[in-house]
């Protein structure tokens, strides 16, 4: 790097930016273990406080799935009992609501947490009841333990949580069947436990101020112990609102963690269902209560940590304050290698815009140093190694010599002019170089090294060919517009002079007989002067002052009216083929398309020259393109013609004829009739020899009646 200094400054420069980087790296290193030791133990905690949480939610649910199963056990053998009292009584006059009612009262008293007994008879119907007020006429035949028990159930069974048919409370039902002496369905006995009367064993179970006790049962939900005032231990909730039903889907037994919708906290849960009841309990313990401690701890954690943390940085503080000095001295270095780098930058995109390389020669060694812009103009990848032997490999031989001269010249301490090249990518694509260079000289006076410029001028070299095109054009337009104006000038002075010669001439025949010798020599100056007429009317159609009448033309009908007058002026051991097909209708002018014909088959003729040939004028209709054409086409077996006259061959006034033998007007004239029918003409050579020309002229059904402005002349 320019002004680095000597090397031992270099080195010091980087052993004091190591030791920085030592320095930070060790602070940072103690601080991140730090942070590691502190994010480690906070996460051993959290884990060890929500294990310990779990498994106190589980030991909970245990304990109080074993209380409700002993308590339903106590209910059922009061029913069995119950039961078993009303079955003695045979006689309907026995199940009378006063006797049963008696019965029931007797027995209800046998638990304290036994809410009521209900007799429901075979009938569906609450024959009595403990609740103080019974509506008369209460029909449970739709309810699945009345159902099931009349279809020969004899166990008990614990339903769904429901609401009550005697009072609108929900209730869980533990239902017993009852038999007659004979084994008649008698009806069935209905239980009601009060679970408030176990309040206080909730309360001991310690799920903390915003924990959960709950009973399921179905799609409901009775909530004993909650820290929320929404629900009743006597009212229904549905069991989907408590934690969600994904959530109690995915938890059959055991634990699991999930929000409650009711309140929003989030808990710990411990689930159990009682065995072959449809009845199970929850126990939830609140996350935010189980990490109470837990964050407690974090912030003694925190404390400790931040004191060693700020110690740390103190220290490495310090540590980097002492080589801010030296620092100093490397930010001075850097900037100056960031100018020279946006100098280089500079240059780079310089050199890209004006698709402009440099290139740096030492004759004595010939290390050839160049560019990344000489990399694209060449087409070459970043790869290639350049030397001069490389060098003169891409620029071929046409070039070499000339590169060569141009080296020895700066070589021996001249400065050269500059060299145009053209060079042969590797991709095919050529491209037009400009080199210049001169010498740089010692104090000797002796040439130590050779510095350059190659610049891609392909696209300017492109600009002044076309510019130079258009510049000819319209050299040859003006020339044309001037030449136009004449012919139109002498045509019409001619045109005038030619009235009164046909006129009188016709007068003066009226008057002769016919077969005479005079009539014979007056029909001679008619034809001339019908001739002449014509030639006038072509030179102003040449010059763009008499507008062409178009009208519906088939082509092969203008090829076969004007056929005989063609194969007339055929030369010894010439011959023409017609193959015109009907149909090909356009929209033109008559005399202009003739015109056309005649003029593509005498050039044809004049290109087959002395020799035999064969001049071939065909015609078809192209009707699946859009739009259609007819085509024309003209074809001899001439020499044919090269590239060149190619491309050139419809230009006025351009010919291959010596002189005073060709116009070079032919060709110009039939292209200007072709595009201003809106038609296209195509030149090529024949396979075999010769030469073929198209012309393609729009359909009736798609031509444009008014004529379109050509650029002949």
């Amino acid at each position: 790097m320019v002004g680095m200094g000597p090397r031992d400054r270099s080195g010091g420069q980087r052993r004091s930016t190591g030791k920085r980087w030592a320095a930070q790296a060790f602070g940072m290193a103690i601080f991140g273990l730090l942070s590691f030791m502190l994010l480690f133990q906070m996460r051993q905690d959290r884990m060890a406080a929500l294990t310990t949480a779990t498994a106190t939610a589980d030991r909970l649910a245990r304990v109080l799935e074993a209380h409700t199963r002993e308590t339903v056990s106590s209910v059922g053998a009061v029913l069995s009992t119950t039961a078993l009292h009303l079955g003695m009584m045979n006689d309907a006059a026995a199940l009378q609501p006063e006797r049963v009612l008696a019965v029931l009262s007797a027995n209800v008293r046998s638990l304290p947490y036994l809410k009521a007994l209900t007799f429901i008879g075979a009938d569906a119907l609450v024959v009595a009841s403990t609740h103080s007020k019974v509506a008369d006429k209460i029909d449970a035949s739709s309810r699945d333990y009345f159902q099931k028990h009349a279809a020969g159930e004899r166990g008990t069974l614990i339903g769904i949580a429901t609401p009550s048919l005697v009072t609108p409370h929900l209730i869980v039902p533990i239902t017993q069947r009852v038999e007659t002496a004979g084994g008649d369905f008698a009806g069935v006995l209905v239980a009601v436990i009060d679970f408030r009367y176990f309040e206080a064993f909730f309360k001991t179970l310690s799920v903390g101020e915003r924990g959960l006790v709950a009973l399921y049962s179905g799609d409901n939900a009775m909530i004993p112990e909650t820290p929320f005032n929404e629900a009743r231990i006597d009212a229904a909730v549905r069991t989907d609102r408590l934690f969600g039903a994904d959530a109690l889907a995915s938890a059959v037994e055991g634990t699991f963690r999930a929000e409650t919708p009711l309140d929003g906290v989030d808990r710990i849960v411990g689930i159990r269902e009682v065995d072959g009841l449809f009845l199970g309990v929850m126990v939830g313990l609140s996350v935010d209560e189980v990490l109470a401690g837990w964050r407690d701890g974090t912030r003694s954690h925190a404390i400790v940590w931040l004191a060693a943390g700020c110690g740390v940085v103190g220290l490495t503080i310090l540590l980097l304050g002492q080589m801010h000095r030296r620092d100093r001295v490397t930010e001075a270095l850097r900037a100056a290698g960031e100018r020279l780098c946006r100098n280089e930058q500079h240059l780079t995109r310089a050199q890209n815009v004006s698709r402009m390389g440099s290139w740096e020669l030492d004759p004595v060694s010939g290390q050839l140093i160049w560019s990344p812009m000489m990399y694209r103009i060449f087409g070459q990848p970043k790869s290639f190694r350049p030397t001069i032997g490389g060098l003169f490999d891409i620029v071929g031989p046409k070039a070499r010599d000339g590169l060569q001269s141009l080296l020895d010249r700066a070589i021996s301490g001249v400065v050269p002019s500059a060299l145009e090249f053209d060079v042969t990518r590797p991709d095919g694509e050529t491209r037009r170089c400009r080199c210049k260079c001169e010498p740089v000289i010692s104090t000797g006076n002796k040439t130590v090294a050779i510095v350059g410029t190659l610049q891609d001028v392909t696209e300017q070299r492109r600009a002044e060919a076309e510019r130079l095109d258009l510049e000819r054009q319209l050299q040859q337009a003006l020339k044309m517009e001037a030449l136009g104006t004449l012919a139109g000038g002498i045509a019409h002075d001619l045109n005038n002079a030619l009235v009164p010669v046909l006129g009188l001439t016709e007068c003066v025949m009226e008057n002769l007989p016919a077969g005479g010798a005079e009539r014979a020599d007056l029909e001679l100056v008619i034809d001339g002067a019908t001739r002449a007429r014509d030639l006038v009317r072509q030179i102003l159609a040449f010059s763009r002052k008499e507008a062409p009448e178009r009208e519906p033309v088939d082509i092969a009908k203008v090829v076969d009216m004007g056929w005989e007058l063609l194969l007339r002026a055929l030369p010894f051991g010439v011959r023409m083929e017609r193959r015109c097909a009907a149909g090909a209708l356009v929209l033109a002018d008559h005399s202009q398309i003739d015109q056309v014909i005649v003029n593509l088959v005498t050039n044809a003729v004049q290109a087959i020259g002395d020799g035999p040939g064969t001049v071939t004028v065909s015609v078809t209709a192209q009707r699946d393109t859009a739009p259609g054409k007819a085509r024309l086409t003209v074809e001899d077996t001439g020499p044919g013609m090269d590239e060149t006259t190619r491309s050139r061959v419809f230009e006025p006034f351009f010919t291959t004829k010596p002189v005073g033998e060709g116009t070079g007007l032919g060709l110009a004239v039939v292209h200007g009739i072709v595009t201003s029918h809106g038609g296209s003409i195509e030149c090529r050579n024949r396979p075999g020899g010769g030469t073929v020309f198209d012309v393609f002229l729009p359909l009736f059904e798609t031509a444009v009646a008014e004529p379109i402005p050509c650029d002949f002349i």
